[in-house]
């Protein structure tokens, strides 16, 4: 049988010692080294792997806490957003219903409430189904696999609100428009200084004594007093009419017509177009009249409305009356 010997040289004096190693037994042993060493190996890179392993789990632990954090300020912002959106809702109720009270207290005492709301729902028809709500996510993405679901569903809802928000205040200028030509229309200012003689309605002929329906408001001022145009329009008649001498009639739109009598001179033509307060006659007696004063009157629709409904500043007239 082969043997090996292996033969152990100590440095000191003390003799030699020798070892006898079968065959077998050699073999056996580089076998079990070699296992060892692929082992060794293996356990060497999966410690490797390990360590590989647990360096990205902590980068994901810290990756997962800052998307987190991120997250809380996204929907933080988001908040932020949605409680300006809510105040922008509010100011828009706010700017909407401060601008419409005159409108609606004037139209109300006028009889031009239908005109008014008929303008207003018509915008409000024109306006409305424009709102199409988009989401944020594109339509090839699962939404509820996202990890910012929440997010992405409020921003959603918040992006629907300002669409909203904006529609709402599209409303509002084009109302506030729509109110500013019918303010504008309205004749709400008084046309002469002076003080009321007749008012509008049933009276006493100053000529017959004989019960009769006053169409206007007479408001006696001096001979050459300016009369001045209480609202926006076009003229569309200057000079005589059967018993109201020198004659001016404006259109104003909406059906509005005003008209003034008895004056010493027409300052307008027919087709001109005027602004409230701009100049169109003078105050006179011409026609029938018993003295020099305007004669004022206002129809809707050809029909004749008492002129103090429209005026805002009647109470000027009515102290001069005293």
């Amino acid at each position: 049988m082969r043997r090996y010997t292996i033969v152990i040289i100590p440095d000191s004096k003390s003799g030699s010692k020798r070892y006898t190693v079968s065959y077998r037994t050699t073999t056996i042993l580089k076998t079990l080294a070699g296992i060892g060493l692929i082992l060794f190996g293996y356990g060497l890179a999966d410690y490797i792997h390990m360590r590989s392993l647990r360096s990205s789990y902590l980068q994901a632990i810290q990756d997962d806490r800052a998307l987190k954090g991120e997250a809380r300020i996204l929907m933080s912002s988001l908040d932020e957003v949605r409680s300006s959106l809510r105040k922008v809702k509010e100011y828009s109720a706010k700017l909407a219903e401060i601008t419409n009270i005159q409108t609606q207290s004037l139209t109300k005492r006028t009889g031009l409430s239908s005109i008014a709301n008929t303008n207003n729902n018509s915008a409000a028809s024109m306006e409305a189904g424009k709102i199409e709500q988009r989401s944020s996510v594109p339509g090839n993405v699962d939404l509820d696999r996202l990890v910012f679901k929440p997010v992405f569903a409020r921003l959603d809802s918040i992006t629907l609100n300002s669409q909203k928000g904006v529609l709402e205040l599209q409303q509002i200028i084009s109302r506030l428009s729509q109110q500013k030509t019918l303010l504008a229309s309205i004749p709400s200012m008084a046309p002469v200084d002076g003080w009321i003689t007749s008012s509008f309605g049933s009276r006493s002929s100053p000529f017959t004594g004989e019960p009769t329906i006053h169409k206007g408001l007479d408001v006696a001022a001096p001979v050459g007093t300016p009369i001045y145009t209480p609202a926006d329009g076009v003229v569309i008649f200057s000079g005589k009419r059967n018993g109201f001498g020198n004659f001016v009639m404006v259109a104003h739109g909406y059906g509005i017509v005003s008209g003034y009598g008895h004056n010493a001179q027409n300052l307008v033509s027919p087709g001109q177009v005027i602004r409230r307060g701009d100049q169109i006659a003078t105050v006179g007696q011409s026609g029938r009249s018993t003295g020099p004063h305007l004669h004022y009157e206002v129809a809707i629709n050809g029909k004749v409305i008492d002129p103090k409904k429209f005026i805002l500043n009647i109470d000027d007239l009515a102290i001069a009356a005293h």
